[in-house]
């Protein structure tokens, strides 16, 4: 830690950032000169050689950008443990985009870029108190993003505020379209729910009370299609990286060494499999939205926790960090959805809509909280 980043949230500073609102871009997208190495020492030194093109997005509208940030080792996990949360001493600050969101919410920048494969956005945005905004997938722009699973990543952002959050969105996708009036009809996840722990369950019920949320069964059980998703996602960091891991596993630290080594395992039929799971997911999750629905759920099942846990009770079970951090957020990764998260009452709150509904969902958030 240094005096001008007491909570170790960068791995790269600019000198002097020269004027505008300050942006922070985790250490897995492109920022010209700056450390590209996604937290693995095998990669150490490495640096871009050109702006990503949603860094380039941002310095055009006058950002500047002010430093690369933490990260966990090449996207696996979700607690970039290295760094300090601003806010909650004690606590994790949240991963794997966990460098940014700690920028954010010490004032260090104005706004977070992050990567998003199964929630690390939106998981530090939770454990920080911040907003954030996923963007459906197949909008994004990812050139010049080193990616963790080209199948399930996006760029997303995360800010204090919608206000902040809601000029910056556009600059994620592809194009941002008009916004149309339609009224909103408000549902929340009953299965996810029955997922979440006493407390977080009990203090999101008034929450979906207030907002009028109706029930909204799951169109698929959850565990077949995690399962999935974990084993594509090693499978892809495995063809990402396989040059270095050819070259020296012994500097890929022990989660990602322990993703890619079980990867070099899976079959092609196996994969096969998972690819076929994971798509009837996405179909069966796309059709079950309608142009109309918001649905409503916490963004963690428990509590935040703390900053060095390996594992949380959930439920009477204890659970790997990882897998309990992701429960409510990897679906719509693996669904492709748009996601907006902001803090409602005390609890971080998912809002979700169907897939290429990004501009009416943000509008549609900011109006039903007043931002």
């Amino acid at each position: 830690m240094t005096p001008k980043d007491p909570f170790n949230a960068f791995v790269d500073l600019v000198p002097e950032p020269g004027p505008g609102p300050r942006l922070a871009v985790k250490d897995m997208i492109a920022v010209e000169g700056l450390l590209q190495t996604a937290g693995l020492p095998v990669r150490a030194g490495r640096r871009a050689s050109r702006d990503a093109r949603v860094v380039t997005r941002f310095r055009e509208a006058g950002y500047a950008v002010v430093g690369s940030t933490a990260t966990d080792e090449a996207g696996f996990g979700t607690m970039t443990a290295a760094v300090a949360n601003p806010r909650h001493p004690g606590r994790a600050v949240g991963g794997s985009s966990g460098g940014s969101a700690a920028a954010v919410a010490a004032g260090l920048a104005d706004i977070g870029l992050g990567t998003d494969t199964g929630g690390s956005v939106r998981i530090p945005a939770a454990y920080c108190d911040l907003t954030s905004y996923k963007p459906t997938n197949e909008r994004a722009e990812m050139d010049g993003v080193l990616p963790l699973s080209p199948a399930f990543d996006v760029v997303g952002v995360m800010a204090r505020t919608l206000g902040d959050l809601a000029p910056v969105a556009p600059f994620l996708v592809d194009r941002w379209d008009g916004v149309d009036a339609a009224p909103a009809r408000l549902t929340f996840a009953v299965d996810e729910l029955g997922a979440a722990d006493v407390f977080v369950a009990e203090t999101f019920a008034p929450i979906a009370r207030a907002f009028g949320a109706a029930p909204f069964a799951s169109p698929l059980p959850y565990e077949p299609v995690a399962i999935a998703h974990s084993d594509l996602v090693c499978a892809d960091a495995l063809a990402v990286h396989r040059e270095d891991w050819g070259r020296a596993p012994y500097l890929f630290p022990p989660l990602s060494a322990s993703g890619l080594a079980y990867a070099a395992t899976l079959s092609a039929s196996h994969l096969a499999e998972a690819r076929r799971i994971c798509e009837r997911a996405r179909a069966v999750w796309r059709a079950a939205m309608a142009p109309d629905q918001v649905l409503i759920l916490p963004t963690l099942p428990m509590a935040p926790a703390a900053r060095q846990a390996e594992t949380v009770v959930l439920r009477g079970e204890v659970v790997p960090i990882t897998n309990a951090n992701i429960r409510l957020t990897e679906m719509f990764n693996i669904a492709g959805l748009p996601v907006v998260v902001a803090p409602v009452d005390g609890l971080s709150v998912q809002f979700v809509a169907a897939a290429g509904r990004d501009e009416w969902l943000l509008a549609t958030v900011r109006r039903l909280l007043g931002a």
